[in-house]
């Protein structure tokens, strides 16, 4: 086999197990990979409504245009710390905390409540 067929065969099977290495990792992080892209989108939803670019996010945070880039690839395993920061910077709100009787209602969505005793007395007067 001539070298440049081996170099061609070799980089096949490292695709080949890079990938398989690549989809395995995705299944175990599936989770948080998930909010990390809905927080990159968020991110770039805020960027947009401010007309800023990566770089001047990166500026405003104290950190290098690398890292932005990082977080808006959604693929940023983020510190609370950054979060915080990121809220603060952008003026938005990326993470609420529920108390266990509320939950979230997305925006232009309507559902029925049932009307509990306190709302049906308050219609009688």
């Amino acid at each position: 086999m001539t070298y440049t067929k081996k170099s061609i065969k070799d980089i096949s099977v490292q695709s080949h197990e890079n990938w398989i290495a690549d989809v395995a990792w995705r299944k175990a992080n599936k989770a948080w990979l998930g909010k990390s892209a809905d927080i990159a989108l968020r991110i770039l939803d805020a960027l947009d409504e401010l007309n800023w670019k990566k770089a001047k996010l990166a500026h405003e945070m104290g950190v290098s245009p690398q890292q932005v880039s990082k977080y808006v690839k959604g693929e940023e395993n983020f510190k609370l710390e950054t979060l915080c920061k990121l809220e603060k910077v952008l003026g938005i709100e990326l993470v609420t905390i529920l108390q266990k009787d509320e939950e979230v209602v997305q925006k232009g969505t309507w559902r029925y409540v049932e009307p509990t005793e306190k709302m049906e007395n308050r219609n009688k007067f």
